[in-house]
């Protein structure tokens, strides 16, 4: 049991989810309610296989650097809960399965996945992330991926909506790191890591951040003048753009990196609320 408990910490089964509920989201968003739910379950499974052995690869490769930062010394392999040798085995297995899943389901999916798992494993975690702070920029692609896949189970095929959606969760995604390498920022320096917050320093990051913010916003806007979405999640998407832009205000006028913390929470029900709102825009409204 408690290695089981080890490989769910390994895998860590709290942003696989988050992951795979993009992908999810990407197949509704395309379907509606036109869903064919043995194609849908198997994307899951897919998803699911390929996320948690890439998150594995990514723990196996960064247990050098999680040994030395305080916020992930806890975690499976430098606490030796786990033999490092077989849980690349292991996630390797995993990620290998779901590629193999993804491409039954048709050649975009399978495509996405592959890339998905080599973006974020090799091109970010073994190549970029401990040469340059724009590491993030070219690994958050990766975490657009799923809901890349997910759209193009659907349809079979690219197509802008799709790629607009991988964006979403990219620029998404590079807030989010930012985020917490701003609020750890004295971990990440003491692991040699050149994150953004370590390199130019926890203020002009947060200053970057209100553009990738703004990107956000006119990503969903760009979709509205497409007839990808409507007003509806344009507004929902300016209303979490002001907040979280007033909490990073508050950042710049205190110094407390608790509105850091704030604004990275609020993230999350931000991606949650934007894909549940492009999807019952699908169903309800008349968009493409």
């Amino acid at each position: 049991m408690s290695k089981i408990k080890a490989y769910g910490e390994l895998f860590k089964l709290k942003q696989t989810a988050l992951l795979v509920y993009s992908g999810v989201f990407g197949y509704l968003i395309a379907a509606g309610l036109g869903i064919d739910w043995k194609t849908l379950c198997i994307f899951i499974v897919a998803s699911f296989l390929s996320v948690s052995g890439t998150t594995g690869l990514n723990m196996y490769y960064d247990r050098d650097i999680d040994a030395i930062m305080f916020r992930t010394r806890t975690r499976p392999l430098p606490m030796g809960k786990l033999d490092p040798d077989e849980a690349f085995a292991v996630s390797m297995t995993l990620t290998i399965m779901g590629i193999a899943l993804g491409f039954l389901i048709n050649y975009w999916v399978g495509l996405s996945i592959l890339l998905g798992f080599l973006i974020d494993v090799y091109v970010y975690t073994v190549f970029l992330k401990r040469r340059t702070p724009l590491n993030i920029v070219i690994g958050a692609i990766a975490g657009g991926m799923p809901i890349f896949g997910g759209y193009a189970a659907y349809v079979g095929y690219p197509t802008l909506k799709g790629t607009l959606l991988l964006l979403i969760i990219a620029i998404w995604a590079i807030l989010h790191i930012w985020f917490i390498a701003t609020y750890y920022v004295e971990d990440y320096a003491r692991a040699g890591i050149p994150m953004l917050p370590v390199v130019v320093g926890e203020e002009k990051t947060v200053k970057i951040s209100f553009l990738g913010l703004i990107i956000l916003f006119l990503i969903i806007l760009i979709m509205k003048m497409m007839n990808y979405a409507t007003i509806y999640s344009l507004a929902l998407s300016g209303i979490f753009t002001i907040f979280i832009c007033i909490v990073l205000i508050k950042y710049l006028r205190t110094n407390n990196r608790e509105f850091i913390r704030r604004a990275y929470k609020v993230l999350n029900p931000y991606l949650g609320f934007l894909l549940i709102a492009l999807f019952l825009e699908k169903i309800f409204a008349n968009i493409i």
